[in-house]
């Protein structure tokens, strides 16, 4: 079936087929092989509608990450358990990692993260700290709550929930398997649970038991 014809999409379509488009070149490629004329035709339009949207590849390449990342950062609602939410959060992030293309959109852009800061920063800005500001109101509710310590460092528990994800993601290619986000916030709760190390082992097991 051929693609169908510029004029004839609207704009949101137009939108929607350039993301898609960049999407399936970054999972294949990264940025290195992303180019404004390789969206164009994979999505079918005109390079200059790319143009009128985005001034550049790493314009694109922005928008895909924060469009993907509001998918991997949702607020998780109340659940009454410290650790139910926790779970929740990180599972979030591994079951979008593992069954769409953003696991392999974020393997194509590390060495671009890393290299250029045009892209780094407002990486960092926004879909970094979206994740930071969720973990914040997680583990303040949590103190709240009585489960945590007062004194948590809340940068590092959001690096220690999400370190081992990526590390299999980038690193070690081990797979991220249904049971993960379980082990690594119970391995964190160890840390940080009120109380010290046998309640936290403790009220993962309370939490854990079905009714």
């Amino acid at each position: 079936m051929s693609a169908m014809p510029e004029e004839a999409k609207r704009p949101s379509e137009n939108e929607a087929a350039i993301l898609a488009a960049t999407r399936e070149i970054l999972a294949e490629s990264g940025v290195r092989g992303l180019t404004m004329e390789g969206v164009a035709a994979r999505a079918g339009v005109a390079k200059t509608t790319v143009y009128r949207r985005w001034g550049s590849k790493e314009d694109l390449a922005l928008e895909v990450l924060l469009d993907m990342a509001s998918q991997v950062v949702v607020a998780v609602p109340d659940l009454e358990s410290t650790r139910e939410e926790l779970v929740a959060f990180v599972d979030g992030s591994v079951n979008v990692l593992r069954t769409t293309l953003m696991g392999r959109v974020i393997q194509g852009l590390v060495p671009e993260l890393a290299a250029d800061p045009e892209l780094a920063g407002p990486f960092r800005e926004q879909v970094v700290a979206m994740r930071v500001a969720e973990a914040r109101r997680l583990v303040e509710r949590g103190i709240a709550r009585g489960d945590l310590r007062p004194d948590v460092d809340i940068t590092l528990a959001n690096e220690l929930l999400f370190g081992p994800v990526y590390y299999r993601l980038l690193l070690s290619g081990a797979p991220l398997e249904p049971g993960l986000a379980e082990r690594i916030v119970d391995a964190v709760l160890s840390a940080f649970a009120a109380g010290g190390p046998d309640a936290a082992g403790s009220r993962a097991h309370v939490d854990t038991v079905p009714g």
